[in-house]
């Protein structure tokens, strides 16, 4: 099946909808193509202010310091360069999927 019609944001969207776990932004980069880390995140910062109106809500696992332990708490999606606490740059990226709204998560 062909998908070539669809724009950016919907093909990120249906990758995370019907992924079976959650996926990084260089995964999406190398799925679909895409050049920039950065355009993955836009796409995922604006699918997840239209989530509010939708039926759909974005999970996003939130990065971590594979050093010391650190979870970061962001408000938009990005890969914070280097860790708060101790200043390692051993940074696991954040990762997203997109689920359904359900009474279960609402």
């Amino acid at each position: 099946m062909e998908y070539d019609f669809l724009t950016t944001r919907e093909k990120i969207f249906y990758l995370l909808m019907y992924a079976d776990e959650p996926l990084t932004a260089k995964q999406i980069m190398k799925i679909l193509g895409i050049k920039k880390e950065k355009e993955v995140y836009s796409h995922i910062y604006h699918l997840a202010k239209s989530s509010k109106r939708k039926d759909f809500i974005i999970i996003m696992f939130p990065p971590e310091c594979e050093d010391c332990g650190y979870v970061f708490k962001l408000e938009i999606p990005k890969k914070p360069s280097k860790c708060p606490i101790c200043k390692s740059e051993r940074i696991k990226p954040p990762s997203f999927l997109i689920r359904k709204k359900g009474k279960n998560n609402e």
